[in-house]
């Protein structure tokens, strides 16, 4: 996928550094109209409709069909105006786009209804971030959960509850914390047991849960003592002590947003993107094949690996939980208003990570 895209970043480059100064405001301007209103836009309604910038009707047409050779805009059949390809919306998002700013109500809606669920409740907050992202962007939001299983141990501590019993403490650095009970031999001393958790923590602090699970073997052994049990424990039962939301919970909300749009207003079209919203793994596979990096990611119509979303783009950005991350963002068509969506995506990852961080 990735390949792919950055060919078309490299041609999306090479082709507006070539286009003149018209060339970029019309382009611009054909792609403002065609948001708005999703008909192909034709040379006269952009002379009357920026009138003030005094380009005629003719001097737009002939600088259309400059913008249709470069691959910039086509036409669905020739008696009708130009509409943006996936190219064209490329070159507009690298190079031709403002941004624009979220309104203060918006801001304080996605903030008040985050901030409205304890940070112990990560799943309602999950939840409630994904219908504030389609709410607002009239598309579908949606939140995939951390990857907790990148995540990094912090520290280990046993603490003796009863004379056979001890507690496991297990913290990662993201914040999250797990315990469970294990029995053990009466006979051990306090001290026995403070030696088993500082081996633990010397062998395995700083290592994701991943890298525990696939090696603790061989960090753990070969180990001598009274305590050996303990470690035996831990070596025995790491699939399970050293496994976090493997699976990985996705939340999608606005799914009739998606449906009023025009592109989709065919019966054909519309059990299209059914089966897309439908199919847990593709809409998954779709959204974690994304950089979970700091700053927007944004693929656009055919940039997207899976089929059923060549007629899509997905603007996502990285929330993080302490050391973890994990993805949201928006999915819709390619006709999307891409300046406001990518700062709506921005804000409701910062605004969500700031949450957790609590």
């Amino acid at each position: 996928m990735f390949g792919a895209l950055s060919l078309c970043f490299e041609l999306a480059m090479k082709i507006s550094h070539d286009l003149t100064e018209r060339e970029k405001l019309v382009l611009r301007l054909v792609i403002h109209s065609y948001i708005l209103s999703a008909t192909p836009v034709g040379s006269r309604v952009l002379s009357r409709r920026y009138s003030e910038l005094g380009l005629s009707p003719a001097t737009i047409r002939n600088t259309m069909a400059e913008l249709e050779e470069s691959g910039l805009l086509t036409h669905p059949h020739p008696s009708a105006g130009r509409i943006p390809t996936d190219l064209g919306y490329r070159v507009y998002v690298n190079d031709l786009m403002e941004f624009k700013e979220l309104s203060q109500r918006e801001k304080d809606t996605i903030k008040k209804e985050i901030e409205s669920i304890p940070t112990s409740d990560l799943k309602q907050i999950l939840a409630v971030t994904s219908k504030s992202l389609g709410k607002i962007s009239r598309l579908l939001g949606i939140i995939v959960s951390p990857r907790f299983d990148e995540g990094i141990l912090e520290r280990i501590e046993l603490v003796r509850v009863a004379l056979n019993k001890l507690l496991v403490v297990i913290s990662i650095q993201s914040g999250l914390i797990r315990t469970i009970m294990l029995e053990i031999e009466s006979g051990l001393k306090d001290s026995q047991i403070r030696s088993a958790a500082r081996y633990l923590n010397s062998r395995l602090s700083g290592l994701t849960f991943r890298t525990i699970r696939s090696t603790v073997e061989e960090r753990l052994q070969p180990y001598e003592g009274e305590e050996a049990g303990i470690i035996r424990f831990f070596v025995d039962d790491a699939e399970t002590l050293f496994q976090v939301d493997a699976s990985r919970e996705f939340y999608l909300e606005g799914t009739s947003n998606v449906l009023l749009q025009p592109e989709f207003s065919t019966t054909e079209k519309m059990r299209s993107i059914i089966e897309f919203i439908e199919n847990r793994d593709v809409v998954v596979h779709l959204i974690e094949k994304r950089k979970e990096t700091e700053g927007i990611s944004i693929t656009i119509g055919e940039e997207n690996p899976a089929d059923a979303a060549k007629t899509l783009s997905v603007v996502t950005a990285a929330y993080s939980v302490g050391q973890v991350h994990g993805t949201l963002g928006v999915i819709g068509p390619t006709r999307m208003d891409y300046s406001r969506l990518i700062s709506l995506v921005d804000y409701t990852a910062r605004a969500v990570s700031e949450r957790l961080a609590d």
